[in-house]
């Protein structure tokens, strides 16, 4: 059992749904959490500064000596996995594989819905990993730009809201998936729409859940699993704003162990070092 705590990242407020999925599940553990949220989002940019700002996450939170790491964002699993792991240098769990573990487990028809950002539908990576694990699925991907950043504006109820969320919802109805992946944990915020609008038939992968249950099943296997003592969540955001703090509130109890800091971009650009 090691006292070393998990870290994990995103590019801004999606990820804390999977740190909070990642406490109910191991409430002895210590969390480091970082929120990109000057950067946000990720999916406009190019791979090339993708890969540089998750590194400088990475190289951040390496500082903090964790005994694992969670990258809690699909567009950077899917654009810079591999030279995240180089520098955490200790196991890493992504949203992405678990999650598509569990939509292949769960869809009878083998029809499977994605939204996601659009680094991640271009790169096509739900498909082809869902592609390995059930051969033949039929996969059909939607874009959600507009997604992200109603969720960092606070923006998650209304009228508004709910017609782009159902307007991205349209071409996952006509493929009459029965199962969907949020391939973005931005879109959480959004599964009481999204569930609404395509029915009660439909089944809506949980990620975070997915993800907390693939860290815990590796932290018990390694006997790295936290079993006794206070659990606590550091919270560190490249932008602190009253919506982090919000977030902050409804996703936790109240008598959690939490801290809330900010951390320079400055301060990042020095942490990095780009593996080779």
């Amino acid at each position: 059992m090691s006292d070393r705590p998990i870290a994990v990242f995103d590019s801004g407020l999606g990820g804390l749904t999977v740190v909070s999925a990642l406490y109910k599940l191991m409430p002895h553990e210590h969390f480091v959490f970082f929120a990109d949220r000057a950067r946000v989002p990720y999916a406009s940019l190019s791979p090339a500064l993708i890969t540089r700002y998750a590194c400088e996450s990475a190289a951040f939170l390496k500082e903090h000596d964790p005994k694992a790491a969670v990258i809690a964002c699909n567009t950077v699993s899917s654009v810079a996995l591999s030279e995240v792991e180089k520098i955490f240098a200790v196991p890493v769990i992504n949203v992405l594989h678990p999650t598509a573990g569990v939509a292949a487990r769960v869809t009878k028809s083998r029809k499977v819905g994605v939204l996601a950002t659009s680094a991640t539908v271009k790169r096509n990576t739900y498909s082809l990993v869902l592609n390995e694990l059930l051969p033949g699925v039929e996969v059909t991907s939607q874009g959600c730009p507009l997604l992200v950043p109603l969720v960092e504006e606070g923006w998650r109820e209304g009228d508004i809201p709910r017609s782009i969320v159902e307007h991205y919802l349209d071409k996952l109805i006509e493929a009459n998936v029965d199962t969907v992946v949020l391939g973005c944990t931005h879109y959480e915020y959004f599964r009481e729409h999204i569930q609404q609008a395509m029915g009660p038939d439909v089944t809506l992968i949980d990620t975070p859940a997915a993800t907390a249950a693939a860290l815990d099943h590796w932290l018990s296997a390694n006997h790295e699993l936290k079993t006794s003592g206070e659990g606590s969540v550091r919270v560190f955001s490249s932008d602190v704003t009253d919506a982090l703090y919000r977030v902050v509130e409804s996703l936790f109890p109240s008598n959690a162990k939490i801290s809330i800091d900010s951390v320079s971009l400055e301060h990042l650009s020095k942490t990095v070092f780009l593996p080779t």
